[in-house]
């Protein structure tokens, strides 16, 4: 079974979630409107990457969480990782340019 990663991006607008394997390539993604209800959205977001994920294939070892509703929906889904959106934001920028500075 491969090891895969979840990380979900929950704001005030939009709710958006992507699942990548350990290469960093993309298995899953979903974008969505939050409509003022994180906790049906990212209920959402979720059975939409399950339709989309080989579940015998794939297995969820860590889960990250960002967005204005990232404490709430991490421990929801029991994140490891509750991130705002600066620290995400340099993080996502480092793994693709690691020599970039600021």
């Amino acid at each position: 079974m491969n090891k895969c990663y979840l990380g979900i991006d929950i704001g005030s607008i939009s709710t958006k979630a992507v699942v990548i394997d350990e290469y960093n390539s993309i298995i899953a993604s979903c974008y969505l409107w939050t409509k003022g209800n994180p906790i049906k959205a990212v209920k959402e977001v979720l059975r939409v990457l399950k339709e989309q994920i080989h579940q015998d294939k794939y297995k969820i070892v860590g889960i990250g969480t960002t967005g204005s509703a990232r404490r709430l929906i991490g421990s929801m889904v029991g994140a490891n990782t509750v991130k705002n959106e600066i620290t995400a934001h340099a993080v996502g920028t480092i793994s693709k340019y690691p020599n970039v500075k600021t």
